[in-house]
């Protein structure tokens, strides 16, 4: 009779499948989420960190909106050169985030195939390699 799961690579080789498996069935589930909830896809990528700043449109306006003042430290209105840098500033902001967008939901829908196929292939395969002599 076989004993399943003897030797030490069959049970590390078990835990990296199941591990990476269960992580893209993760990453799948959030991504369908994000898809299907938000109006428009999270900045944040559905696994790692994210560093990119700012995540909302709101914070474009609030990094731009700043007051002006004269030689005497006293409030003015911004000149027309100067509200329309703040304006294209803004908009370039605004630009930045949707590309930002579009690429983590691009990586999104990548990484969480990559995984799921590479689990489930590596928990399929391993007969293969695992052969008793």
């Amino acid at each position: 009779m076989k004993n399943k799961n003897n030797s030490w690579p069959e049970k590390v080789i078990n835990f990296l499948g199941w591990f990476i498996l269960l992580v893209g069935i993760y990453a799948t589930i959030k991504t369908s989420f994000n898809f299907f909830y938000y109006k428009k896809y999270p900045v944040d990528p559905v696994i790692g960190p994210g560093f990119f700043y700012p995540k909302y449109e709101e914070e474009c306006y609030e990094q731009n909106n700043y007051p002006l003042f004269d030689e005497k430290g006293k409030p003015r209105k911004p000149s027309l050169e100067e509200e329309r840098l703040r304006k294209e500033n803004i908009k370039n902001c605004i630009k930045k985030i949707d590309k930002q967008r579009e690429k983590t939901k691009q990586n999104d829908v990548w990484t969480s195939f990559m995984l799921v196929f590479l689990g489930g292939g590596i928990l399929y395969t391993k007969r293969f390699y695992l052969k008793e002599s």
